[in-house]
């Protein structure tokens, strides 16, 4: 009985460790065209003169919240855009950092706080010398994501 218990748990460890380490999929609302997006280069030609724009587009994510993957920073094109989620609704692995991404929803233009720059400097481990370095609002690419696909 005891080797039984022992067997399960740890086929239980095996399959959620596996689980764990799943990076490609879906999350949050994927019900869009995912073959549809533009560029980061299209993104910032169609955001001029807009405060928003509703839109599906594809990059690299560079780096994923470290705490529970509750914001990811993507380059498209050059151009780094800070990721969050729609209502707080879904989180990405923490480990997607280098996989491809496709999103939908709201880009726009917004400033980042020194409170909210130290909160995501934090959240991906940044060093302490690096974030005693943030004393200054900065103006920044966003994205309120609904929906995310990881390739």
């Amino acid at each position: 009985m005891k080797n039984t218990i022992f067997a399960i748990l740890g086929i239980i460890s095996i399959i959620g460790c596996q689980e764990s380490n799943t990076i490609n999929g879906s999350y949050g609302n994927t019900d869009w065209d995912q073959s549809s997006y533009i560029s980061g280069k299209e993104l910032m030609i169609a955001l001029k003169g807009r405060d928003s724009l509703f839109t599906t587009v594809k990059g690299n994510i560079s780096a994923a919240c470290q705490a529970k993957g509750c914001w990811m920073s993507m380059d498209i094109d050059g151009n780094e855009m800070l990721v969050k989620f729609k209502d707080y609704g879904f989180f990405v692995p923490k480990n997607s950092a280098n996989h491809e991404a496709i999103i939908s929803g709201w880009a726009y233009l917004d400033s980042l706080s020194v409170l909210e720059q130290i909160e995501l400097a934090k959240d991906a481990n940044v060093t302490d010398d690096e974030i005693a370095q943030i004393n200054t609002p900065k103006l920044e690419l966003q994205f309120m994501a609904n929906g995310v696909i990881i390739k």
